[in-house]
This record gives C-alpha cells, sequence and structure tokens, in this order.
C-alpha cells in the first residue's frame, strides 16, 4: 500500500450564473439591511456551497427558500417597529381590515340572499306539481299548456321527465325542444329525492333550478326553473356598488388619516 498523501479534491466554487440569480433576488430584501449586508450573505452563501452535502439543484431550492423566509421575517419585523412608532398608520391600516372584513361580509351575505331568492318561486311549483302527480293525476293534466322559450323568456316553467328521463310534457323549451338536465343530476334526484342546482343547458343560458323525484302511479321527476339573467345582473349591480362604496371608505379613511399627519407635523414645526 502506498504512502503517499491523498490530495483532496478542491472544493468547486457555485456557478457565476446561478450567483448571478441569487444576487439579484436580494432586492426583495430590505435595501437598508441589502446594502449593508449583501457582500457578507454572497460570501457566505459561497461557503455554504462549497461545504454543501446536498446536491446543486437541492442546494439552490433551500438557499432561495431560505432567502424568501428570511425577507418576509426581516419585512414584517420592519413594519412592526414603523407601527408602533407611529401609531397613526397603525391605527388607520386596522381600521381599514376591519371595514374591509365586515363590507365583504355584508356583501357575501346580500349576494347569497340574491341567489337563494333566485329559487323562488320554483319550490313552491315543484312542490304542488310533484305532490298531484304522486296522487295520481296525469302529468298532462297538471302542468298547463304554455311555452316558454329559455334563451329569452324570464317566466318560470316546469317539465315532466319519466322514469327513464325522457322529458315529456312541459312549458319550457329551448330550440323548440324540451331539454333534459344533466343525467348525473336525475341520477343524484332518484336517490336523495330533491336538488337545487344551477342549469346551464346551452352557453349563455343559466336557470336556477328546483328538480324533485316523483314516485306513485307516474313514477318520474319534475323540473321547476326560470331564467337567472335578473338575478345575476343585480349581483354584478352589487359588486360594482360594494367596490366603489370600499374605494370611496378607503380614500376617506387615509386622506383623514394624511391630513392628521400632516396637521401634527405643523403642530410639532411650531413647538
Amino acid at each position: 500500500m502506498s504512502d503517499r498523501p491523498i490530495k483532496a479534491r478542491p472544493a468547486k466554487a457555485p456557478h457565476p450564473l446561478a450567483l448571478g440569480f441569487y444576487r439579484c433576488a436580494l432586492v426583495f430584501y430590505p435595501s437598508r439591511l441589502r446594502l449593508e449586508y449583501r457582500e457578507q450573505m454572497l460570501q457566505t452563501l459561497r461557503d455554504a456551497y462549497q461545504n454543501r452535502s446536498l446536491t446543486a439543484a437541492r442546494f439552490w431550492i433551500n438557499a432561495y427558500a431560505d432567502l424568501f423566509k428570511s425577507c418576509c421575517a426581516e419585512r414584517l419585523h420592519m413594519l412592526s417597529d414603523i407601527l408602533v412608532r407611529r401609531p397613526l398608520i397603525y391605527h388607520t391600516l386596522t381600521l381599514a381590515i376591519l371595514l374591509t372584513l365586515i363590507g365583504g361580509a355584508a356583501a357575501l351575505t346580500m349576494q347569497q340572499m340574491l341567489r337563494h331568492g333566485a329559487d323562488q318561486p320554483q319550490i313552491d311549483m315543484s312542490n304542488w306539481y310533484a305532490g298531484e302527480i304522486a296522487a295520481g293525476e296525469a302529468p298532462d293534466n297538471v302542468i298547463p299548456p304554455g311555452y316558454v322559450d329559455l334563451e329569452r323568456s324570464l317566466q318560470p316553467f316546469v317539465i315532466f321527465y319519466n322514469d327513464q328521463g325522457q322529458p315529456t310534457t312541459g312549458t319550457g323549451y329551448l330550440d323548440q325542444k324540451l331539454p333534459s338536465p344533466p343525467p348525473g343530476v336525475l341520477a343524484y334526484v332518484r336517490e336523495h329525492g330533491l336538488e337545487k342546482v344551477t342549469w346551464l343547458p346551452q352557453r349563455g343560458v343559466r336557470m336556477a333550478s328546483v328538480v324533485k323525484r316523483i314516485n306513485g302511479k307516474t313514477p318520474g321527476f319534475i323540473l321547476a326553473a326560470r331564467s337567472l339573467r335578473e338575478v345575476e345582473q343585480q349581483e354584478s349591480l352589487l359588486r360594482r356598488m360594494t367596490l366603489g362604496i370600499w374605494l370611496a371608505v378607503m380614500a376617506l379613511l387615509f386622506g383623514g388619516a394624511a391630513l392628521l399627519k400632516r396637521a401634527e407635523g405643523m403642530k410639532q414645526a411650531s413647538a
């Protein structure tokens, strides 16, 4: 066995391109700390790369993850310091967040009320027609004649489907035919008895529909529905009003805070 000493393999420095990307990523660090500690951070990175036990890819993934966490922690720390030193900013931001949450919750509640209200009078219609047919009346005798164009009309309509899911009679027509909901809807209603679903029989046509199972002499399904066009317009108006009111409130809030800060500055200057 040879007694010659084994030469250690020289440590490999990080690729200049990879190091350049990391240097660019330091821009997310707070500027004061970046300017003061950038070279020290880069040197620490070079030393860690030379002494790494991981693959190069895994090393860089961990390096960027640590940089991201460090950036977030430092910025949060700086923000907390600013808020402590400037209570006006702290109280303004707190009030802005509270008003945003309250306004958002109110808008969401109103939107849900509009959407649930779109299921009337379909719930009453489906219950009444299903009860009459289950009592033994023929669907043709229960459902009155009528023609509601699903593309244009806002009127509610009703359709009876036999036990195989085929439409047999009704008042709602699309392309002069009685449309059928997706098979999965009827399969669900067959098992659970009732389903409220937003139905899209074709592009641009959205219906708030209620489907109810019918048992008895003439088993099948009754569907009552009406267009969601008006409800969607009301929802769109609600979103625009909510955004407009929120912007106005935020402008007043931050404008008032700016005026207060200016008044404090003038008071301190004159003291």
